[in-house]
């Protein structure tokens, strides 16, 4: 047996593996998945968190940290290849505080001096773009953006809307009402039916909003800042600007903007979110808690059954299932979430022709992280003979499938590729989607990570409803 200082950790380009005197290992971050790992993520307390970004550092990080941390066992030294990414190196460097692991002084200085570099010229260039980003949004959607005259008058419900899926939680009940008012956040190029929140950059409003936006930009700086030294330590503090120094301006600009339209409104008016838990949720949630307007949380996405710091949006937060419910109510030891049946059928979106012109097809719904998964079904299903659709998420390039299997079907609209018989996803909405269509909804839980995921951190897919299976045989064998 390898004694623990002959195995080092190393990160290269943003993989991990254990190198030994022989062999190169890659690291196994599924290992880190057992009943002891959730109870470590919850066992988190952090005081007082002040910035709204805690949660995204939380779970793209911390949580990631912890993996690292659970998997990498026995190691005495770490290094790393100086193409990986900064915020990587920063949880080596992380571990390497609290195992006292041995790294080479040049690595460890070029680190250090990357850091710092890292934190000054990511406040410059956020200061930069909080001056410049209001005139670069007025030109880029000149066409969208028009002036404040009157748009915003009182209305008793307003949906602030910032993606295509949080738009299509939301729709149904705009639907209902058409006297309903929606902000939309249409910075990246979102085309849905709303009025831009930029729209008060052409009012007589705009200098105080540039005047918040540089102050907010500021203030952001600092409680990331302190909050991601609470978690991570100094080092990851000052590394992870590189990754927030452009969001930052957009979201305080956002804030901004938000609080003019807020302002706006009457006392009684109901806010709806369909953000869950990152920096535009905690920003919403806060906004609306010191003007006193309730504001009521319809997520895009599953919900966690883990606790973030920060908390989750809003006053009222409807689940997508009643051990959702009662797993988000222990977390948090709220009574703000709640289930209703006829409210989850209103966010996806289901109609009474939805229950029906089901076709006779299997579709795979695939997901942009671990692809090779993704790949690994498919091939299998392939050799097999089994026919298969696909629905690519929207962030993944069709390409990608398309050049590994040339004759494969690609269907394009989400409502006509939950019409399929069979859905298979690996661990999404989609799965609940399908079961409340009618469909029969199978989770392909191949996967170890997968597997945990549905049975520990999405409370919704524990729904008996939906079909698990564990291995690609067993898929095949359900599928024929």
């Amino acid at each position: 047996m390898l004694s623990k200082t002959t195995r080092e950790l190393r990160l290269s380009r943003n993989s991990w593996c254990i190198r030994s005197r022989h062999e190169n290992l890659k690291l196994d971050l599924e290992s880190a998945y057992d009943r002891y790992f959730l109870q470590e993520v919850n066992s988190v307390d952090i005081q007082n968190p002040c910035s709204d970004y805690i949660n995204e550092i939380f779970l793209y990080y911390f949580v990631k940290y912890k993996e690292l941390d659970r998997a990498a066992s026995e190691i005495g030294r770490s290094s790393y290849s100086y193409d990986a990414r900064l915020t990587s190196k920063s949880l080596l460097f992380s571990l390497n505080s609290q195992r006292a692991l041995e790294i080479g002084p040049l690595q460890a200085a070029l680190f250090y001096m990357q850091a710092l570099c890292a934190f000054s010229l990511s406040l410059t260039f956020s200061i930069f773009l909080s001056i410049a980003l209001p005139f670069i949004i007025l030109v880029k959607n000149r066409k969208s953006i028009f002036g404040f005259k009157g748009n915003f008058i009182p209305r008793k419900r307003v949906f602030l809307v910032r993606s295509k899926s949080g738009f299509s939680r939301a729709k149904s009940f705009i639907e209902e009402n058409a006297e309903s008012l929606v902000v939309v956040d249409d910075h990246s190029g979102l085309r849905v039916s709303g009025q831009s929140i930029y729209s008060l950059l052409r009012s007589s409003n705009a200098p105080e909003i540039y005047a918040r936006s540089l102050l907010y930009t500021l203030r952001d700086f600092v409680s990331l800042y302190k909050d991601a030294k609470s978690l991570l330590g100094i080092w990851f503090a000052f590394s992870v600007f590189c990754e927030y120094w452009k969001r930052i301006p957009q979201k305080a600009l956002y804030e901004a903007c938000l609080v003019k339209v807020l302002d706006l409104l009457p006392e009684n008016a109901e806010v709806f979110s369909g953000e869950k838990e990152d920096r535009f949720a905690l920003l919403q949630t806060r906004c609306c808690a010191q003007r006193k307007l309730h504001l009521i949380c319809l997520p895009h996405g599953l919900e966690y059954g883990f606790r973030f710091p920060g908390g989750l949006c809003g006053e009222s937060f409807y689940c997508f299932s009643e051990n959702a419910k009662r797993t988000l109510e222990a977390l948090y030891s709220s009574k703000k979430f709640i289930y209703s049946g006829c409210v989850l059928d209103k966010m996806l979106g289901i109609k009474p022709e939805s229950l029906s012109g089901e076709v006779a097809r299997i579709c795979f719904f695939t997901e942009p992280r671990d692809p090779k998964v993704n790949l690994e079904i498919l091939d299998y299903l392939a050799v097999e003979g089994i026919k298969c659709s696909l629905k690519l998420h929207p962030l993944e390039d069709p390409c990608f499938y398309t050049d590994r299997y040339r004759d494969i079907e690609i269907i394009e609209d989400l409502e006509d590729a939950l019409k399929s018989s069979v859905c298979l996803a690996r661990k999404s909405t989609i799965l609940l989607e399908a079961v409340q269509r009618g469909r029969r909804s199978v989770a392909v839980l191949v996967a170890k990570k997968d597997k945990f995921y549905v049975d520990n951190l999405f409370p919704s897919l524990s729904s008996e409803k939906i079909v698990k299976v564990m291995d690609l045989r067993e898929l095949a064998d359900f599928l024929k």
